[in-house]
């Protein structure tokens, strides 16, 4: 069918008489006027149009869709229509042909000859045919939002209780039970504006009444928040609260004050009732207080020490008859609260205490807390503080306790320093501190307490560097120094100032943590217990000194002193790092100590034994000191970086070896005769000659360490205090009594033939 718009009406031509036609002898009906219909693309829907005027039991034959169904239909009569209908479709499709193909139909005209609102229902229809499956997927979503926001608002706004306040409840003696916000608000409008705004609250004196007008107290409720708060009652608290205070609600009334939703003219109300209570005669007075005499400038750059302070003067209060107004201005608030206007004052004409001194009180009023003189790190200049300014609350609470009342009280104020002053302001931080441990030898401790007190206040400004020598000059008893153990070479003695080298070493310590450049620095000759491995710094008169350099920019002052068992030193400065410092040490070699012979007579008048250990020795070590900085916000490593090495001696272990003395056989020399040439003439060579090891020195001390050996002088020395043993002594014994001497021999020609 060909393609096109039709609109009705439109005018009457040959094929539409020829279609009318058509359809009256298939119906026998004329054709109906039809309705006008969205626009459509296809004839087709035009002739539904006309097949739901077919008769009912024409349109109800279901054989018409099919040709063969047609043919064998038991209808005569049905057969007849069919066929006259199929023709009419035949002719339909020339009749549209014909339409189509007529050069006067314009479709353009017909469709402006239609009411606007039936045009845009017209293409609204075009669209839905041509975007059916678009259309009905938005208004579905449309759908789906609609019934969502539905359930949503349903959720939002149920409420148990209906949206209404619960029963029972009042705002002071107003009953909102059951209202809701809207209607509690404006009852609580309606009527505080015939209360608040017009009644006067009555004050009874014991028959005396006092009237406050609501000009004068501008009293105003906020009936909104009220009405909220009594909304919220049952609502905000927990499951079980919401649960007890419904159930209560139906037989017990809720009263809310409304005094947090009040407003007032608080300073007259307080004012007309002190002003009453004055003028009735009551002779009650509360303590007063304040201080007396011109304020002293505090700031440290103007500060006079010598300036008067002021004086705190408390005057104690006395009782009085009459009523107390603080009292009675509570109550108005609670009847205001309640919204009653009526206090009747129960306790007239009784005798009335003043309010007792609060000390701590005062003492906040007037404390001035001093401030530290500080550093500004821009210019390097001081910024001065203040001092502070108190009294002795300690003091001021005995003579309250003392006074009677109406007496005067006066306590003089005083100066607080600051803990910082303007000299002092560079020395806040800490740059650096450490602290040993030291002996109960007194004489040591006096020497470190002198040492201390010599360095201690020292202040270096930028680029100064201190030497520990030149402060303490050479240690002599006139100063104080007193004689205790120190080394000299490998050997512990006592010497004057003996143990300062830990004072020393400690301000070494703590100038390695303040990370200041060190100038001079010496390690000890033998391992100091004190102080951990490579942080010792060792000091004699004149040298070896320890020196180090102040490499801040701002001055740095040592504070030194022994106490509690320790030397303690502190560097103090203003510290400029962002990292703080750790230190530690590696041992990177190990010498242990060699043995060394010391022969003794068996009656040697120390009375050693073989064996005896005459000094312990110690270990040697090559230590390698470390310098660690953290991050002082993560405290996180940054570097690891080398400081020093130090060289540890070795001392040798030296061991008694004591001679066996030779043994007698007295019983043989009675025995035997004397003419016995053999036995007198050939004596036996002593038991212990054989075994004796003197001679030779321990291979493990030879190797280990050759240049700290025994001179030779040493290792010669036993054969001739033995005298004559000398001569009796041969190798051929020797070898034969001693298996350990087999090797010895050709050691030693050999060595023999090299050394001449």
């Amino acid at each position: 069918m060909a393609q096109g718009k039709f609109s009705n009406p439109r005018p009457h031509r040959d094929e539409d008489r020829q279609i009318e036609e058509a359809f009256r002898q298939v119906t026998g009906q004329q054709v109906p006027t039809p309705q006008r219909r969205p626009v459509q693309e296809d004839f087709e829907p035009d002739l539904l149009d006309l097949l739901d005027q077919l008769p009912e039991e024409a349109a109800s034959e279901p054989e018409i869709a099919s040709e063969n169904s047609f043919e064998n239909s038991a209808s005569g009569k049905n057969r007849t229509w069919q066929r006259k209908f199929m023709d009419f479709l035949d002719d339909a499709d020339g009749a549209e042909s014909a339409i189509s193909e007529d050069p006067d139909f314009s479709e353009e005209e017909t469709e402006d000859e239609l009411p606007a609102w039936q045009r845009w229902l017209n293409v609204a229809m075009d669209y839905f045919n041509h975007n059916r499956k678009v259309v009905l997927a938005g208004l579905c979503a449309v759908a789906l939002l609609l019934i969502v926001g539905v359930i949503v608002i349903f959720a939002v706004s149920a409420d148990p209780y209906d949206g209404k306040i619960l029963d029972n409840v009042y705002l002071g003696d107003i009953a909102v039970g059951g209202m809701t916000k809207a209607e509690a608000t404006e009852a609580i409008k309606f009527t505080t504006a015939q209360t608040y705004a017009k009644e006067d609250m009555v004050i009874d004196l014991s028959g005396t009444k006092l009237h406050l007008t609501p000009s004068d107290t501008a009293v105003t409720v906020d009936a909104k928040a009220a009405a909220q708060a009594a909304f919220d009652y049952g609502r905000t608290g927990t499951k079980a609260e919401n649960e007890q205070a419904y159930a209560s609600s139906k037989t017990e009334q809720h009263i809310i004050g409304l005094l947090p939703y009040l407003q007032l003219n608080e300073e007259y109300v307080r004012s007309f009732l002190s002003s009453y209570a004055s003028d009735t005669g009551s002779t009650l007075t509360q303590t007063s207080y304040g201080l007396e005499g011109e304020a002293p400038e505090l700031s440290a750059d103007k500060f006079d020490k010598n300036a008067p302070t002021q004086t705190l003067v408390i005057t104690m209060g006395t009782p009085g008859v009459g009523f107390d107004p603080s009292s009675v201005y509570t109550q108005v608030l609670d009847a205001y609260s309640l919204h009653q206007f009526l206090v009747t004052v129960e306790a007239v004409d009784e005798v009335v205490e003043p309010e007792p001194v609060d000390l701590e009180k005062i003492y906040e009023e007037f404390y001035i807390e001093p401030v530290n003189a500080t550093v500004d790190l821009q210019t390097f200049e001081t910024i001065p503080g203040s001092y502070g300014y108190d009294f002795d609350k300690d003091a001021a609470q005995k003579l309250i306790d003392a006074a009677q009342y109406g007496d005067e009280v006066r306590i003089p104020m005083r100066y607080i320093e600051p803990e910082i002053l303007d000299e002092d302001s560079f020395y806040q931080d800490v740059l650096g501190e450490y602290q040993t441990k030291h002996t109960i030898n007194e004489n040591r401790n006096t020497n470190l307490r002198l040492a201390c007190e010599a360095i201690n206040g020292i202040v270096l400004n930028p680029g100064d560097t201190f030497s520990f020598n030149d402060t303490l000059g050479q240690r002599t008893s006139q100063k104080g120094y007193k004689p205790a153990p120190a080394y000299s070479g490998n050997e512990l003695i006592d010497e004057l100032g003996g143990g300062i080298c830990q004072v020393s070493s400690t301000l070494y310590y703590t100038t390695l943590l303040a990370d200041l450049e060190i100038v001079s620095r010496t390690n000890h000759g033998f391992v100091p217990t004190y102080i951990d491995y490579g942080m010792d710094a060792t000091v004699s008169w004149k040298t070896p000194d320890f020196s180090f350099r102040n490499s801040t920019n701002f001055p740095i002052k040592i504070q030194a002193e022994v106490s509690d068992g320790y030397v303690k030193v502190q560097l103090l400065g203003t510290d400029e790092r962002d990292y703080y410092v750790k230190m530690e040490y590696k041992i990177t070699a190990t010498q242990e100590p060699e043995i060394e012979y010391q022969d003794f007579e068996p009656d040697n008048k120390e009375g050693y034994k073989d064996g005896d250990v005459i000094e312990e020795g110690t270990t040697g070590y090559t230590v390698k000191t470390y310098k660690l900085k953290y991050d002082n916000q993560n405290n996180e490593l940054i570097s690891r970086d080398f400081e020093a090495t130090s060289q540890y001696k070795m001392v040798k272990k030296v061991v008694a070896r004591v001679k066996v003395e030779e043994t007698t056989q007295p019983t043989e020399e009675t025995t035997v005769p004397t003419t016995a040439p053999t036995e007198t003439t050939t004596p036996s060579t002593p038991p212990t000659e054989t075994t004796k090891p003197t001679e030779s020195t321990p291979p493990s001390t030879e190797t280990t360490a050759p240049t700290e050996s025994t001179p030779p002088t040493e290792s010669t020395a036993a054969p001739a205090e033995e005298g004559e043993n000398l001569t009796v002594f041969s190798w051929p014994t020797f070898l034969s009594n001693s298996v350990h001497s087999i090797w010895i021999l050709p050691v030693r020609s050999v060595l023999s033939f090299f050394l001449g």
